[in-house]
């Protein structure tokens, strides 16, 4: 089988549907791959699918908090790599 474009936008087939890809999430530090919520062509029915994990419908509120979650997620990683820098330039000025 030919390896999927998983980009958003693009549609894909799990089992015997072809779904449409509307977000990606990071899954870091679970050692499993990211999870893709997708929608059926007439966008009527979302899922969550995770590359070999399976693939289950999901609610509109299930979208949304996963959505909540990696942006959550984001910003937490986006704060530790801002203080890391705000370190590492203040250990600089001290050599400057």
């Amino acid at each position: 089988m030919a390896k999927q474009d998983f980009s958003i936008g693009s549609t894909v087939k799990v089992g015997f549907m072809s779904l449409v890809v509307k977000a990606k999430i990071p899954t870091p530090g679970d050692y499993k791959p990211d999870a893709y919520i997708l929608s059926n062509a007439s966008d009527t029915q979302l899922y969550k699918f995770v590359p070999h994990n399976g693939c289950e419908k999901i609610s509109i509120n299930d979208a949304r908090e996963m959505l909540q979650a990696a942006e959550q997620y984001a910003a937490r990683e986006a704060a530790k790599a801002t203080a890391k820098a705000q370190a590492a330039r203040a250990v600089g000025a001290l050599f400057a």
